[in-house]
């Protein structure tokens, strides 16, 4: 054997060695492509939430729940609230012991009508003790002249220089709409109203505490316009 034969095979032996390794490394890498892009698909289809499966159906339920609370948390805290009722200032139409229901769409724009049952807040006025709120009813707006005398409730609008009756239909008949010492002391049996406030009434005149003691409310104090009495089941009652 010459050289010229021992380098040949060397060569040869060399040039084999390459090639197994090149064809290894080939393989090598496809099969590490393969098993990266089924890897791929196989994460995607583990997490893809797919219509009629187990995981879709317990997504969907929950999501479901989260858009019902989140609207309930909504409607509860900028639209509707639930009172309940203290005292017999609004008898008949409401008594002690019911729910109703109150909107507070109204609060944001101040649009109140003459009549409508307001829920409003007496803290810190004079001559309300109580932390509940008040539940009355509105006979005067702002910027009217409210009077009351003989017995009857008189409103002067703000354009206007004549008074008219306000006639009560809600009240029973013969009710009569008096004074008191301190209302009297305080002007409250005749009243201007300023641009924010309001005068209520309870329609049970006799008991009811209200503007003509504790003088008038501010749109602020006001949480909300009763419209639904819920509560006793077999009264309940658009109000």
């Amino acid at each position: 054997m010459n050289n010229d034969d021992l380098n040949n095979n060397e060569d040869g032996k060399v040039s084999g060695q390459t090639a197994a390794q090149a064809e290894a490394d080939v393989t090598a890498k496809d099969i590490s492509s393969e098993t990266g892009t089924s890897g791929k698909k196989a994460f995607s289809k583990g997490f893809k939430l797919e219509k009629g499966t187990t995981a879709y159906e317990v997504f969907d339920w929950l999501r479901t729940i989260c858009i019902g609370v989140l609207a309930g948390i909504f409607i509860v805290v900028f639209l509707v609230q639930r009172d309940n009722v203290y005292g017999d200032s609004m008898k008949p139409v409401l008594s002690s012991g019911d729910v109703v229901f109150a909107q507070k769409i109204s609060t944001y724009f101040r649009s109140y009508k003459r009549g409508d049952i307001l829920v409003l807040d007496g803290k810190d006025m004079e001559g309300y003790n109580s932390k509940e709120y008040l539940i009355k009813r509105v006979v005067g707006l702002p910027g009217e002249t409210v009077r009351i005398a003989d017995g009857h409730v008189y409103i002067k609008p703000a354009d206007s220089d004549e008074f008219f009756l306000l006639q009560e239909n809600y009240l029973p008949s013969g009710t009569q709409t008096t004074m008191r010492e301190h209302g009297l002391k305080k002007g409250y049996d005749e009243i201007t109203l300023a641009d924010d406030e309001y005068y209520v009434l309870g329609d049970n005149r006799p008991v009811s505490n209200d503007s003509r003691n504790l003088g008038p409310f501010t749109a602020k104090r006001i949480k909300g316009v009763a419209v639904i009495r819920v509560f006793p089941l077999n009264e309940i009652k658009v109000l």
